[in-house]
């Protein structure tokens, strides 16, 4: 049985902690990303870190702050604030969990749209560097 209570403790440590280096044991090979600024699903687990990875870049990880965490069975959600260039941003993370505990699933919601239009932005920047 899943828990995800359990298993999002790990992505806490990996993005709250900066240890973005543990997302590799954390994604099932076939995990699936939803952006709020691409229009697919981004399928695949490289793929799937590598959006992780520029989020992590392009947010202010000095405001970043999980406000609500909800875990239930396989799905965890938690909502989100931070600030990027003076805009304040929030936002909710939600997570699939396989039984294995590493995430199948991570789809990202943000606003209002300026805070859109800004991420969008920093995450142009953040792949670049990548």
């Amino acid at each position: 049985m899943t828990d995800a209570a359990d298993y999002i403790k790990k992505w806490h440590e990996v993005i709250l902690e900066g240890k973005m280096e543990l997302l590799d044991n954390l994604l099932n090979d076939n995990a699936t990303f939803y952006s709020p600024v691409v229009f697919k699903p981004l399928e695949g687990k490289e793929i799937t870190k590598m959006y992780l990875s520029a989020a992590g870049l392009s947010f202010n990880m000095d405001s970043f702050k999980y406000t609500r965490e909800l875990n239930d069975g396989n799905h965890s959600v938690l909502e989100f604030e931070t600030t990027i260039d003076d805009i304040s941003v929030n936002g909710v993370d939600m997570i699939e969990w396989d039984d294995d505990g590493k995430i199948l699933n991570f789809k990202v919601m943000i606003r209002p749209f300026k805070a859109v239009e800004i991420v969008r932005a920093k995450m142009v920047e953040a792949l670049e560097q990548i």
